[in-house]
């Protein structure tokens, strides 16, 4: 997927908020992602709006929701990020840091390279916070799934 790389680390973070807040209802509002993210409602509104543009998010600012392109660039980012923090813990770096240091990293390294460390830690399912990843093999709904960022 060439557009996975494109996107930015705060733009993920624009995703991430709107996944996680729209878990109930299906979608979320504005006002929630100013409040998770802490951010004035100018910079949300400038972010969503480039969200928007750019096929990643749909609806008002009442009613904000993932397109199936941020499904699939999300799922894929959370994949890398569960097979990354387990490659860090696997190695000794404490839970709270793997997970931290993983959403770091992930940009950095391609979808090959996760990949090789993905079959070497023998295709795990979980990562270390028992939060279950994506299935690369026969991916799920993004809706299957939940994300840590501690």
């Amino acid at each position: 997927m060439e557009d996975i790389h494109k996107i930015t680390v705060r733009e993920v973070d624009y995703l991430l908020t709107i996944f996680k807040k729209s878990r109930e209802t299906g979608y979320t509002r504005n006002k929630q992602v100013v409040e998770e993210l802490r951010v004035s409602k100018s910079t949300a509104s400038l972010m969503i709006k480039k969200l928007r543009n750019t096929g990643l998010v749909s609806g008002s600012s009442r009613k904000l929701k993932l397109t199936s392109k941020a499904e699939e660039i999300l799922t894929e980012k959370l994949w890398k990020h569960g097979v990354i923090e387990n490659a860090l813990h696997y190695l000794g770096i404490p839970l709270e840091e793997s997970c931290r240091i993983s959403w770091r990293i992930e940009p950095l390294l391609s979808r090959k390279d996760v990949e090789y460390i993905w079959r070497r830690l023998n295709e795990p399912q979980k990562c270390p916070c028992g939060m279950k990843i994506p299935d690369m093999k026969n991916t799920r709904p993004l809706s299957e799934y939940d994300f840590c960022r501690i």
